[in-house]
């Protein structure tokens, strides 16, 4: 008579248990599996903090004005939260486009996947090889902004949205944490996907703001972090992604100061 009651916990505990968020591995494991990759450690020690102190933070949407599909996308939620997610990735724009910058993070089995990505181009046009004044270049990202219509790569932290169909195929959406750093990502398009000029180990042509990856990265890193969405509308948040460029390498080593 009491397997009923055996049956319904059971039942109650594989409920809670699927929807817990798996276990990760000590911090430890990823960093030197980060470093065997070729990743900056200290960019990394701004993800852990983030992680570890913001996680449960509640980031507010900024507010859209437009009635286009931009603002459809861009403001279906009033706030952004991290909580417990599998996957995030790490961009590295202080290092050169010729090199894997990009590492996506399992944090539940500890694995790094390094991969070229590029970076947008901001005054300049999509293949200059030389950084000049106000200019980027393909190998380095030396000029950012926050500014619609700039093309020039952001920094910092952002939330992975929803994804939908673009004109360069699957696209992932950005949602920026950081006013007047980053939250104008959504509005201005900036968002992860796909170009044939980008491999998985380089870039060979610079964006319009956008991270782009290779052909044979996009799926990976699309399925790893995007968010929950009814249609086009964004109900729960996905991964985290931290941009880390000049602003962020003046940061004290461990800090994510938001």
């Amino acid at each position: 008579m009491y397997f009923p009651l055996r049956s319904a916990i059971f039942a109650v505990l594989l409920i809670l248990l699927s929807s817990s968020p798996a276990a990760s591995v000590s911090w430890s494991v990823i960093e030197q599996n980060i470093r065997k990759a070729g990743g900056n450690l200290k960019a990394f020690s701004h993800m852990r903090c983030f992680v570890e102190e913001l996680r449960d933070k509640r980031f507010p949407m900024k507010e859209s004005h437009s009635s286009s599909y931009e603002s459809n996308r861009c403001s279906p939620m009033e706030t952004l939260e991290l909580g417990e997610k599998r996957y995030m990735t790490l961009i590295d724009y202080t290092s050169p486009g010729t090199k894997r910058r990009m590492y996506l993070i399992d944090r539940e089995t500890g694995a790094v996947q390094a991969m070229g990505v590029a970076h947008g181009r901001y005054k300049s046009g999509y293949v200059r090889l030389r950084t000049k004044r106000n200019k980027n270049s393909v190998k380095w990202a030396k000029y950012f902004s926050n500014t619609p219509g700039s093309n020039a790569p952001s920094s910092g932290f952002f939330m992975a949205g929803q994804e939908y169909e673009g004109k360069f195929g699957r696209s992932l959406i950005l949602h920026g944490l950081e006013e007047g750093i980053n939250d104008n990502a959504c509005p201005r398009a900036v968002v992860i996907h796909k170009h044939l000029l980008v491999s998985k180990r380089r870039a060979y042509v610079m964006s319009s703001g956008c991270p782009m990856v290779s052909y044979s990265n996009i799926n990976t890193v699309i399925d790893a972090l995007k968010g929950e969405q009814s249609g086009i509308k964004l109900t729960k948040s996905g991964g985290l992604v931290f941009i880390y460029g000049p602003r962020e390498r003046e940061w004290q080593y461990g800090s994510c100061p938001l």
